[in-house]
Formats: structure tokens, C-alpha cells, sequence
């Protein structure tokens, strides 16, 4: 059965356009090569209307949702989520399996 992981972030104010275009970048090459990983897509709302300050968000698709342990601990993950902590001030993720 697919796992589903949702992740939502708030932008630092300060942060470049080229910040966030570099981790979109390498969130689509590296986080695609992690095993088990379906799908993986990432980038700005298409509204903000009802965002609650949300800019962007990815939507990782698993093989399976014990593919989704694996993935928090993979080296590539873990850089990605570097990457992260330096551009945004907040984030929520949300975890499926259907």
C-alpha cells in the first residue's frame, strides 16, 4: 500500500529566490533517488488565500509506510532537510497510507 507524506513551509522572510529555486532543485534530483520513493513534487501554492502563510509544499509518494522511516533517516533526505531549516521559519507534515 502507497504512503503519502504532506509537507507544508513557511518562507523566511528574507529568503532569495535562488534559495529556494536551489532547494526545490535538489529536493526533485536527490529526493527522487532515495529506494522506495514513487513520486516527489514540490513547489509554491497556487492560492494563498487560505494558505495561512504557507508558501510551499511537497508531496512525497512511498512505496510502501515503512518507506517513509527509511526516507527520514536516508543521507540525502537529511540534506535536503538542511537545506530547509535555512529557509523556512515553520512547516507541518502530515503522513497516509491508503
Amino acid at each position: 500500500m502507497p504512503a503519502y507524506r504532506i509537507v507544508l513551509f513557511k518562507l523566511k522572510k528574507d529568503v532569495s529566490e535562488a534559495q529556494v529555486q536551489q532547494f526545490i532543485n535538489e529536493s526533485k534530483e536527490e529526493g527522487r533517488k532515495v529506494p522506495g520513493v514513487i513520486s516527489l513534487e514540490i513547489g509554491p501554492a497556487l492560492d494563498m488565500v487560505r494558505t495561512k502563510g504557507y508558501d510551499m509544499g511537497i508531496i512525497l509518494q512511498v512505496e510502501t509506510p515503512e518507506h517513509l522511516a527509511s526516507f527520514a533517516k536516508d543521507a540525502r533526505h537529511l540534506r535536503l532537510h538542511e537545506l530547509r531549516e535555512q529557509i523556512t521559519e515553520d512547516s507541518l507534515a502530515f503522513n497516509l497510507a491508503f
